[in-house]
């Protein structure tokens, strides 16, 4: 009974010094990760600043890019976690080819998102602030984000939808030529009216941009206006207009 006492102190000890092994690394990569995340959106936002830099194009790579991050982050923090508690990983990885064929069919859908983004990211077939719409799914909105597995877009009515990528066998993106951006300005039901006449007195001057009303997201209002410019002009009109809409 007496070594048998020892022996669940030593197990106790034991697991006390993996928990806190556990929780010192856990805190190490997410110090690290929320570091790499600032000096991505750093890099990124000085790039962006750039006269003769593509904004939209920027933002698509900079979220890709922490998308990534996190994957790796991920990967590698389960695979320290694994070790520390004495998992023989490489075993594991030796193995992961039996459990590769039992997984196979479960996972080709993952592998044809992953292809598919792959793809659609190289090839710039669309970036975040495009509007486009996929013709077999008849879904058409403002794309927010775009991933290797997803992409993410607004649609007219304020809903977000997630498209996996392995759905998306045919796009219209009408934002190549003259690219599309959406004018959101909240409101509350106080100041609508006022915000709306506001808005439409300015839209006057510029015939790019068509009023479509108020739409709804996250509980919040908003009165939408829609500017449709040439790629090297819209940044340009979008802060022209918007700084419009609020001066007094």
């Amino acid at each position: 009974m007496n070594t048998l006492r020892i022996n669940f102190q030593d197990l106790g000890q034991l697991l006390l010094d993996k928990l806190i092994y556990v929780v010192l690394v856990s805190l190490l990569f997410f110090i690290l990760y929320r570091i790499s995340i600032r000096i991505v959106d750093y890099l990124f936002k000085n790039y962006s600043k750039r006269s003769w830099a593509d904004s939209s194009r920027i933002m698509t790579l900079a979220r890709l890019s922490k998308s990534a991050l996190t994957y790796l982050t991920a990967f590698l923090w389960v695979y320290t976690i694994l070790s520390l508690l004495g998992v023989p990983v490489a075993n594991v990885l030796a193995g992961a080819g039996i459990l590769g064929v039992a997984l196979g069919f479960a996972g080709r859908d993952l592998v044809a998102d992953i292809i598919n983004g792959f793809f659609i990211i190289v090839e710039h077939q669309i970036n975040v602030g495009d509007w486009i719409r996929f013709e077999n799914l008849g879904i058409e909105g403002e794309v927010t984000s775009v991933g290797i597995r997803s992409i993410t877009l607004i649609s007219d009515d304020g809903a977000t939808a997630f498209i996996p990528n392995r759905n998306i066998e045919s796009l219209k993106n009408f934002s190549y030529k003259d690219r599309t951006v959406n004018l959101d300005i909240p409101v509350t039901t106080e100041n609508l009216e006022e915000m709306k006449n506001k808005i439409l007195q300015v839209n006057t001057d510029y015939p790019q941009v068509i009023y479509d009303g108020i739409i709804t997201r996250d509980e919040s209002i908003f009165l939408r206006s829609r500017l449709t410019a040439a790629l090297d002009e819209i940044n340009g009109l979008r802060l022209e207009i918007m700084d419009k809409y609020y001066t007094k």
